[in-house]
């Protein structure tokens, strides 16, 4: 079987003395794992296309029955190399990488994931980092992987009143009222203040994800942070395991705190 299809390196893992493992996220097949025999020894194959912040068209194959592809040949469509001097960018760019990587089934179709990826690497190379966008994004993922949290109404009952008392239960799925709240007991549950709830809902109302970039002023410290962290609890609670790229964003943050 041959397929030519767009797509971006999610992950490149080196194997054997000259070849990539990689895990590529295309338009037409989803999530799927390759092999880029000879890529380390040799760029003119692949033409630079096997990094971080390119998407490109790969023309793969794979025998009948056989459970990896084989990258037979990768031209840049797009790059935006421009990112890679913002160290914060990279930063937000790989987790974007990552974070579809561990939510989205393998070989499940889903041309609206590619899109997403393409618009937060687009609004990091317009503007650069954003706390709001990287949280439009996550949203959106959470919601491509069939896991949006719910945010206007309660996750447990499906009451709408969460101005007080509420909380976060990844667990269950997102926001918890008050009178559920008592059968929310697991390690990630935490407060979710009527500013945070605000915060979040803005976000998953905007029209992409370069808009969400307006929801940068004006919010509270606390509910930024608040924001992030149920954000970043259901993501860990879903992938099974903290995502690397998270471990880097927080010593990124506690750099910037101390200068």
């Amino acid at each position: 079987m041959a397929i030519e299809t767009l797509g971006v390196v999610l992950k490149a893992t080196p194997i054997r003395e000259s070849d990539l493992l990689l895990t590529l996220f295309t338009e037409d097949h989803g999530k799927l794992s390759a092999v880029a025999r000879g890529a380390r020894r040799s760029q003119k194959r692949f033409t630079g296309a096997l990094q971080l912040l390119v998407l490109a068209r790969f023309q793969l194959g794979r025998r009948p029955r056989g459970e990896l592809w084989s990258l037979d040949n990768a031209d840049i469509v797009r790059e935006w190399s421009a990112i890679s001097r913002d160290v914060v960018g990279v930063a937000h760019a790989s987790y974007a990488a990552e974070l579809l990587g561990a939510l989205v089934p393998a070989e499940t179709p889903e041309p609206a994931a590619l899109e997403l990826v393409v618009a937060l690497w687009d609004s990091l190379a317009d503007a650069g980092p954003s706390v709001a966008a990287l949280r439009a994004y996550e949203l959106a993922v959470l919601d491509v992987a069939g896991h949006r949290p719910a945010l206007d109404r309660c996750a447990a009952c499906g009451a709408v009143d969460l101005e007080t008392g509420a909380v976060f239960d990844p667990g269950r799925g997102g926001a918890i009222c008050r009178r559920c709240a008592a059968t929310s007991r697991d390690p990630g549950v935490r407060p979710l203040a009527a500013g945070t709830l605000a915060y979040l809902r803005a976000i998953a109302a905007s029209e992409s994800i370069a808009a969400a970039r307006a929801f940068d002023d004006g919010v509270l410290a606390e509910d930024r942070i608040a924001a992030r962290e149920a954000m970043l609890a259901m993501v860990t609670a879903l992938a099974g395991h903290p995502l690397k790229t998270l471990e880097y964003l927080a010593k990124l943050s506690s750099a910037t705190r101390r200068e």
